[in-house]
């Protein structure tokens, strides 16, 4: 005869004895995946689990990843996301992470279920990479052609350079990006956009918590920080501001480097890239890409002592999504050039 508890339903909630592991940035008291890629791993013995959401605030895209395979989600709505309803009773490894952006809005989780046990989390790569970048890096516009308006179910951050390179050398990954960006100044703009550059807002845990609220954790240290910043700094809007000065921004480079390698406490090997959506033809005459690319080389100069590389991003050419951003084939250019720039530095 069955004993009583095989006739009952239980669910098991996933508390802090379980095995969970938290993707990118994440604050552990909020539990807001704001940031682009944040989310959950865990495992699981049964047939079903569900995420459950404590809210959502604006739009947001997502990637749900059940035994490898994915299924992409346009628009997060509802209380919950659970796995498909064909899952056979076994052992199932599941991956939950934010496709957009963190100005479209963000996902905070509640409790994670399961109609059977929780098993151990994914095994830990051993490597960690993080990418510190604008929209380029935000996945801005990927999904479509243009002519198109950007929406969070737009940004598929699967297809982008970042998460290409991550899967390339099998390393953890945290994004840290924000669409309009600058590390001097933002996107060009009447009024004038006096949203935080990005040397400011890096220092939040989440993107909507305090300046100063991330504490370096000794488990994000990174092995290989990527910094693709630049693409807003040297717009000007038809002369809405003066042309950057390349020297400004080296410096500022340099400063931000600086602050990086000293707030986590390690070597880390920096990887600055130029910007797929500059080029020496346009604004006529002013060579920006050129400028971009000795003032990076200029940095690296400057940082001696530092392990840093310039790795020098093609212009995109013709070939653009929204509002002329990379499409997903730029993206596989820039993954490769990055790829092959990390693994011959640090031997991966």
């Amino acid at each position: 005869m069955p004993s009583l508890i095989s006739l009952l339903f239980v669910l098991a909630v996933l508390g802090p004895v379980q095995a969970i592991r938290y993707l990118g940035r994440v604050n552990p008291a909020t539990k807001e995946l704001s940031w682009s890629a944040t989310g959950v791993s865990f495992t699981f013995c049964g047939r079903s689990a569900t995420i459950e959401f404590e809210a959502l605030s604006g739009t947001n895209s997502a990637e749900l990843i059940v035994d490898g395979k994915s299924t992409y989600i346009a628009d997060v709505t509802g209380s919950s996301i659970a796995t498909p309803a064909n899952l056979t009773q076994g052992n199932h490894t599941i991956i939950f992470r934010k496709s957009s952006e963190a100005l479209y809005g963000s996902i905070f989780l509640g409790n994670i279920t399961t109609d059977g046990t929780f098993g151990p989390d994914l095994s830990l790569p051993g490597r960690r990479i993080e990418v510190i970048g604008d929209s380029i890096t935000s996945g801005y516009g990927i999904g479509a052609a243009l002519p198109c308006t950007n929406t969070a179910a737009l940004e598929i951050i699967s297809e982008t350079y970042s998460v290409l390179t991550a899967e390339a050398v099998n390393a953890d990954l945290s994004i840290i990006s924000w669409s309009g960006i600058g590390l001097i100044r933002n996107y060009a703009s009447d009024p004038v956009d006096t949203s935080p550059i990005m040397p400011e807002r890096y220092t939040r845990y989440g993107a909507n918590d305090p300046d100063n609220s991330y504490p370096f954790p000794t488990a994000d240290t990174p092995d290989a920080i990527v910094i693709n910043l630049g693409t807003n700094d040297f717009g000007h809007g038809n002369n809405l501001r003066p042309q950057l000065n390349g020297s400004d921004y080296t410096a500022a480079m340099v400063k931000f480097v600086q602050y990086l390698k000293a707030s986590y406490k390690n070597n880390a090997a920096f990887f600055l890239l130029t910007s797929p959506m500059l080029n020496d033809g346009y604004p006529e005459g002013e060579m920006v890409k050129t400028t971009q690319r000795n003032a990076l080389n200029e940095a690296v100069q400057q940082l001696n002592g530092t392990q840093a590389y310039v790795v020098d991003w093609p212009d995109q050419g013709s070939d653009v999504g929204c509002d002329y951003h990379p499409t997903p084939n730029t993206n596989e250019i820039g993954a490769k050039l990055l790829t092959d720039a990390i693994k011959g530095a640090l031997r991966w």
